[in-house]
């Protein structure tokens, strides 16, 4: 099976936001708005008993929005981060669709150094490969 990307989940998250600053694997600090799109917990693939091929696979994730100094902007956008995943159903990215998503969690985790505001919103993500 191909396994979906972090960047295919970026890409996919700026063209839902409408927003170009989404990033895999990193968030550009020296940015007052961004979102990062990490793993959340190390990747084990998905074995069907038998020795079959898993039909889907689930992607750990975690979403880290950097967003203004403002703390009520900063949990809006965390908020419609959880909100969009939330809406996902079916969708196609490059190579897989995305079946669901599961947010886990939605939490502050403070001020960088900076002084913008973290959130983190956590989800799990079925999706399959596209057989075109």
């Amino acid at each position: 099976m191909n396994y979906l990307t972090l960047l295919e989940i970026a890409d996919l998250t700026a063209e839902l936001l409408s927003f170009e600053d989404v990033t895999a694997c990193a968030a550009d600090a020296s940015l007052s708005q961004t979102i990062g799109v990490y793993q959340r917990e190390q990747f084990v693939p998905r074995e069907c008993v038998g020795g079959a091929e898993p039909s889907y696979q689930t992607a750990r994730l975690r979403f880290l929005v950097r967003w203004s100094s403002s703390p009520t902007a900063a949990e809006a956008k965390a908020a419609e981060v959880a909100e969009l995943l939330s809406s996902l159903s079916n969708m196609e990215t490059s190579a897989h669709i995305i079946r669901f998503a599961d947010v886990k969690a939605v939490r502050s985790i403070g001020k960088d150094e900076k002084g913008v505001c973290e959130y983190v919103v956590d989800a799990d993500m079925i999706y399959s490969e596209r057989n075109e």
